[in-house]
């Protein structure tokens, strides 16, 4: 490989790593985003196209596409092409650690050359194959790259520097689905702390998943990006986390609390953000558990923060449990239905307050995703309706 074609790979290598952990690659997407950064362009040593597959095992089909490389950038692919694999334009796949082919080796013709190619690459391509060189691919769903038209004639140089794309994205791909099982690991850990602070109220497992989905419903229809929605939507979970250091005594106390007692509840934010951490992993969760009972205007606790000093994770989880609260049955209330707690986030009542309490723009938003709520709820009731 040339000097600059290997820095391209070491720079690429660098920032999955440094990325891996907050990111979800497919071998489709890792593979599609390094053929621009080695492969093809003005003044480099590269092919006009690569055509991208991947195996279907339960069709017994590869499918890809095909890109088109300019300037070393991707600027066009085709729709997607099936390859059935007992096909004849499957012949090098199934084997093909590598392979490297230019059309005198084995035809007497250019045109006699083209029947090796489907005609839907063909087609994409649009100008005569001369050339090419395939090598196989591994990670979650093994398949090939082939690289499509070199200038002159295909080198072993060429091939080399396919091999060695194929290689270290290989790697990567299966780095990050190691990572994968890392973070299924780390959501249960999550849950299963959430699933812990529960056990010490009157409350089932049914109400941190129904926090979590409202909490991802509202973030994803406020157009916030897909990763705070993916994170809030097990984080919101965390907001109660602190109650496990609150005496079950008061948690379950039927009637009114002493001002002791309501002030012993109102640390569990703090309790919660304690047990949280400085984890950068869990600032969501830390964000949640610390805001979630902080109000608008001020009024609320445990730090008094007011608008947009209150983090966004712990405004949306309000807007979550409280709907929550409302809709649950507690040993000092009856359930409400969802009209009823309509007419409190429009009204309000003793204890809300929601021009007060809630940030506008998303009061906003949860009275247009108003039927997603009521639609959590009564999938995951329970027993607390």
């Amino acid at each position: 490989m040339s000097l600059r074609q290997t820095r391209e790979l070491l720079r690429l290598t660098d920032a999955t790593l440094r990325e891996i952990c907050c990111r979800r690659f497919t071998s489709e997407e890792l593979y599609s985003e390094a053929l621009g950064k080695v492969l093809g362009g003005k003044g480099r040593r590269g092919p006009r196209n690569i055509f991208v597959i991947f195996e279907d095992s339960e069709r017994r089909v590869y499918t890809g596409r095909v890109y088109q490389l300019r300037e070393g950038e991707m600027v066009e692919m085709s729709d997607e092409i099936a390859i059935d694999y007992a096909s004849i334009y499957a012949i090098h796949i199934p084997e093909a650690e590598l392979v490297l082919s230019n059309w005198g080796d084995t035809c007497e013709t250019v045109e006699a050359y083209q029947g090796n190619f489907d005609p839907r690459v063909k087609d994409f391509v649009q100008v005569p194959i001369k050339n090419f060189v395939c090598t196989r691919i591994g990670g979650e769903r093994p398949g090939a790259m082939i690289a499509i038209n070199y200038p002159g004639e295909a080198t072993d140089y060429d091939a080399e520097v396919l091999r060695s794309l194929a290689v270290v994205i290989g790697s990567l791909v299966t780095l990050s689905n190691e990572v994968r099982e890392t973070e299924k690991a780390f959501i249960y850990t999550i849950e299963a702390l959430a699933r812990a602070c529960e056990a010490a109220e009157e409350e089932t497992g049914h109400h941190i998943l129904r926090v979590n989905r409202y909490a991802g419903a509202l973030a994803a229809n406020m157009g916030l990006g897909d990763e705070f929605v993916a994170t809030i939507a097990y984080s919101a979970q965390m907001h109660d986390v602190g109650k496990i250091k609150i005496p079950a005594a008061i948690l379950l106390k039927e009637g009114a609390l002493t001002p002791q007692e309501e002030a012993a509840i109102r640390m569990h934010p703090v309790y919660g953000e304690q047990i949280l951490g400085d984890s950068p992993r869990l600032q969501v969760a830390r964000e949640v558990a610390i805001a979630h009972h902080e109000n608008w205007d001020g009024s609320g606790y445990p730090y008094g923060l007011k608008g947009e000093g209150i983090p966004l994770a712990g405004r949306i989880v309000k807007v979550a449990d409280v709907y929550d609260a409302l809709r649950s049955r507690r040993s000092y209330k009856p359930p409400m239905s969802h009209s009823e707690v309509l007419r409190v986030f429009r009204e309000g009542d003793e204890r809300v307050n929601p021009r007060a309490h809630f940030d506008s723009r998303l009061l906003e938003t949860f009275f247009r995703t108003e039927r997603m709520f009521e639609k959590i709820y009564e999938s995951l009731a329970g027993e607390s309706g």
